[in-house]
């Protein structure tokens, strides 16, 4: 009688533990890596990027294993319907907690698909929104499946880590999905989403090695795409922003390379004020610089001359750039808003903040020259 009692109490109590039989194994979901949101024939594409872990745990242990990257593809009348056509086509339950980086095509920029991906990025408990925000002009299945140099994981390319190269090269500022949220959403705000371009540089065993950059910047100004901006046109860009860390300054003689700095430690300020009854702006920045290269005989205070004027043009070439696209890039109308926003909204009646070439009434730089590296400075 004991022995059955005990069985009794010890089936009684083992409905009442909670198991695992519903937990399913790493290997039988789907993790996406990547999102990417595409426009075609009146349809929104979405492509999921998934990457194989147990090849990278494999890979960062010394053994060495062939780097698998998946691709899927799906198309709905609305983003969310893509979703569910993916599910449809899966072989698995598809996780998108582990997304690292969402890439619009410009295509779906123009065809205003960001307000659906919002409202479903805002409902759906699994979406992170600390992820990268990207754009792309190239094929969007190409820019998926580019793998990185040398055997290295996706999960390590600029696709998905852009700080890396930043902090070296900083140029063009990374974007986090929140922060261009908020720009997207906040008055007088312009969002500089990064956009990514497939580079040709490289090579393995002298065959070509494609690999991920980010060569240019979408501009989206009062909730509509503008178009994009390459390198040369948004160098300015880097004196304002506040995370750069460390960026090459090129000094020329017509089309000579006379010297090249590197700028560090940079501050900026853009303060707005009212002049004649018009919003205008002084903008400061000061910086420390080192020289990288120098190919002639400069004095330490005319090559910061020469660094200051490069700088302001820059700058200036930026900002008229932008007002060529109708955008402010600078992001003076969202500067003014913060300072005086009963005088903005009476700017902003008519829809658009009022900016032209005579806005920026002063640009005050201020370049201290440290270093010349090993050599010693005049």
């Amino acid at each position: 009688m004991k022995c059955i009692r005990c069985i009794l109490v010890v089936m009684l109590f083992s409905t009442i533990l909670t198991g695992c039989w519903g937990a399913r194994e790493i290997e039988h979901m789907i993790y996406v890596n990547t999102m990417g949101i595409d426009y075609e024939d009146d349809q929104v594409v979405i492509y999921v990027q998934m990457v194989n872990f147990s090849g990278i745990a494999k890979r960062e242990s010394g053994q060495a294993q062939e780097q698998k990257t998946f691709i899927g593809k799906a198309k709905g009348d609305s983003f969310d319907t893509a979703i569910f056509n993916l599910y449809a086509s899966s072989p698995q339950r598809v996780v998108w907690s582990s997304v690292k980086t969402i890439v619009f095509s410009d295509k779906a920029l123009k065809h205003d698909i960001i307000q659906q991906v919002l409202d479903e990025w805002d409902r759906y408990y699994e979406f992170r929104y600390t992820v990268w925000a990207m754009a792309t002009h190239e094929p969007m299945e190409e820019v998926l499946n580019t793998p990185s140099i040398a055997d290295l994981s996706v999960l390590y390319s600029q696709l998905n880590s852009p700080l890396r190269e930043y902090e070296q090269s900083s140029i063009i500022a990374p974007l986090y999905f929140f922060k261009f949220i908020r720009k997207w959403k906040e008055k007088g705000q312009t969002v500089l989403l990064p956009s990514l371009n497939i580079a040709h540089g490289w090579t393995d065993n002298n065959k070509p090695s494609p690999n991920l950059s980010i060569e240019s910047v979408c501009l989206l100004d009062n909730q509509k795409f503008r178009g994009c901006l390459e390198t040369p046109d948004i160098l300015g860009l880097r004196w304002l922003e506040k995370k750069t860390k460390r960026t090459p300054l090129v000094i020329r003689d017509n089309k000579t390379v006379k010297a090249i700095l590197v700028m560090n430690k940079i501050k900026s300020s853009i303060r707005p004020k009212l002049s004649h009854g018009q919003p205008v702006f002084d903008i400061k920045v000061s910086m420390q610089a080192t020289i990288s290269q120098l190919s002639t005989s400069f004095h330490k205070r005319k090559l910061e001359q020469q660094a200051i004027k490069e700088i302001k043009n820059q700058i200036m070439t930026t900002y008229r750039k932008g007002l060529e696209m109708n955008a402010d890039v600078l992001g003076l109308s969202g500067i003014f808003y913060r300072s005086m926003p009963k005088q903005w909204d009476k700017f902003n009646a008519k829809g658009k903040f009022p900016l032209d070439p005579e806005s920026i009434e002063n640009i005050d730089v201020k370049v201290n020259l440290v270093s010349g590296g090993i050599s010693k400075m005049r």
